[in-house]
């Protein structure tokens, strides 16, 4: 009776209402403080695993840049470093996105920083090795020493990567853990607002629509991205698998039954239901390798057979090495890759090499008998011709004068072109030992060895502050003779020749007309005349063997010394181009890789 008459009394009522109110007020903003840090919890868990995925991104590249570089060791394959300069690009698109990712983060940002410099110390290694297998110089123990040193390299990016990602994994867990408090917390107040409330009721209700539509959008992202993977491992023809060293559980991906030559999950994954696909040469070594590896943790590398239901044998590059999981589980993960057509060609270039070997022995004789053989009887009937103008030129005919005068430059265009002949063949047989040359000290030699061609035309010779680079000297020495003497040789008459040589930064425009990744990776060293010219028409042309654009006696020439110099800014990794116009000039632009460009 008491507790009603108090429930009676309006002043009490109101008390108890306004008291109502304010508990409806306090919950309602406990509620909404709780859904922000929901929010933030979403946002930071989102971005952990966005750097986690960054991160075995970078992972993945550097593993196929690896196996690239370790393919064309095997098979001095070109085509498996052709797109390397597109592999630094995605990784530089990778880091950026990862400082972007970590910039609230001083600490992980620093970790960020730190790997980059690892992957530019990895990168330098992949140069270095590049050079040694490609240099006739260097030995297979250099080489093996560089692989080892770049193994090792390796290893630590990738225990570094690891780390990184075991602590976003770590961090995440926290989120996910603090998410899950949080959400509990909220669903409690939700049901005190029902209680107190229906508006309360209706704004969980609305947040939890939002957080399920979220929710949702994630899965659907991360289906697609599996789809994407699958779809690219099949387009590139490579598989992987994973093992647990602590459950022994394997894992296969759907392309490495489709290398097998069955259907997706045609069988469970495992070392035992795999043998029957691998030839039966290949089986004890690759079993024994990858049963050691399990034993001692070492990275795998190794080529094999797969022997396919239908007969079809694959040649197969299988690569694998350890790391753990978020739960600190040591696995090992492997990448088989499709190398059949490759180690065709192989063969086909090793027969292919018998008969190289034959054409450069025959080269070889071809550049002797043009060096010595040819040039000596060459020499004798110069020296004659020049004994008969000092004492018989007074007794010859007019007309045998003008025929005398032909012997005389068609001996000497002869004697030009049996040295261009040799000069060409030189940057195609030489050595390539590349050695830190400093292009200033080697315009001046060359301004001293042309110094008379120059007196004699009266040439002004402007040259800029130029790059040092990693390059082949004699050859880069003549590339900037044969560019020199051709503006010289193709000056007008009437006109003081002014040749310059400068190094200038590459334009955008440039780099979308030649197609150039990075234009930071590349030097542009320009040389400009104001000769005679051409039409633009025949830029591509004045490149070839034996062309010549002027056929006027009066300009002298065999056509074979620009083809030198694409020759040799092409076993510089480099390209060339030119632009002209009729009776203005001629601009030849030469790009050349620094010296950190594989």
């Amino acid at each position: 009776m008491k507790i009603l008459g108090l429930y009676k009394n309006s002043q009490v009522f109101k008390i108890a209402l306004a008291i109502a109110i304010v508990v409806v007020c306090y919950i309602a903003s406990m509620f909404y403080s709780q859904m922000e840090k929901l929010d933030s919890t979403v946002e930071l868990i989102a971005n952990s695993n966005e750097t986690q995925i960054e991160l075995e991104k970078l992972l993945s590249i550097i593993s196929i840049y690896e196996t690239s570089l370790r393919s064309y060791i095997i098979t001095k394959e070109d085509s498996y470093i052709e797109n390397r300069f597109l592999s630094r690009g995605k990784i530089e698109e990778s880091i950026k996105k990862l400082k972007e990712l970590t910039a609230n983060n001083a600490l992980r940002n620093k970790d960020i920083e730190q790997l980059e410099k690892i992957i530019d110390y990895r990168f330098k290694l992949f140069r270095q090795t590049y050079i040694i297998a490609k240099s006739k110089n260097s030995g297979p123990i250099d080489l093996n020493a560089k692989l080892l040193e770049s193994s090792k390299v390796t290893e630590e990016m990738k225990s570094f990567v690891t780390e990184i990602i075991f602590s976003e994994s770590r961090k995440t867990k926290f989120q996910n853990d603090n998410h899950q408090f949080e959400l509990q917390d909220s669903l409690i107040t939700a049901f005190l607002l029902v209680i107190l409330s229906l508006l309360i009721l209706l704004l969980s209700f609305q947040k939890m629509n939002v957080d399920i539509d979220e929710l949702k959008k994630a899965n659907d992202a991360l289906n697609l991205l599996n789809e994407s993977y699958n779809a690219a491992e099949k387009t590139a023809g490579f598989g992987h698998w994973m093992v647990n060293i602590e459950t022994k559980k394997y894992t296969f991906s759907d392309n490495l039954f489709r290398l097998m030559g069955v259907e997706p999950k045609a069988f469970e994954p495992n070392i035992e239901n795999s043998i029957p696909y691998i030839h039966p040469d290949d089986l004890e070594y690759v079993t024994k390798v990858h049963l050691d590896s399990l034993i001692n943790h070492q990275s795998t590398s190794m080529i094999f057979r797969f022997l396919t239901p239908s007969g079809d044998i694959k040649y197969i590059m299988g690569v694998g090495s350890f790391t753990t999981n978020g739960k600190g589980d040591l696995i090992k993960i492997g990448v088989n890759y499709d190398i059949t057509n490759q180690y065709k060609k192989t063969l086909e270039l090793e027969e292919s090499n018998k008969e190289l070997k034959y054409i450069n022995t025959e080269l070889e004789a071809f550049n002797d008998i043009v060096s010595h053989d040819l040039q000596e009887p060459l020499r004798k009937i110069q020296m004659f011709i020049s004994r008969l103008e000092e004492k018989e030129l007074d007794l010859i005919s007019r007309q045998g004068k003008e025929y005398f005068s032909k012997v005389r430059v068609a001996a000497n265009r002869m004697q030009t072109l049996l040295i261009d002949l040799v000069n060409y063949s030189r940057t195609i047989k030489g050595d390539k030992v590349f050695v830190t040359t400093d292009l200033n000290v080697v315009l001046g030699e060359i301004l001293q060895d042309l110094s008379s061609n120059i007196e004699e035309k009266k040439a002004e010779i402007q040259i800029g502050k130029l790059p040092t680079i990693t390059a082949i000297p004699f050859q880069i020495k003549q590339l900037f003779i044969n560019l020199i003497s051709n503006s010289l040789k193709y000056s007008k008459e009437d006109t003081v020749p002014e040749i310059s040589i400068t190094s200038k930064n590459i334009t955008d425009k440039e780099v979308r007309e030649y197609k150039i990744s990075n234009k930071d990776e590349y030097y542009k060293i320009v040389v400009t005349d104001n000769g005679i010219g051409f039409k633009q028409e025949y830029a591509e042309k004045i490149f070839l063997l034996f062309k010549r654009l002027e056929t006027d006696s009066k300009y002298s020439g065999t056509g074979l010394g620009l083809a030198i110099c694409s020759r040799i800014v092409d076993n510089h990794n480099g390209f060339i181009q030119v632009k002209g116009k009729p009776n203005v000039g001629a601009k030849f632009y030469i790009f050349i890789p620094k010296g950190d460009v594989i």
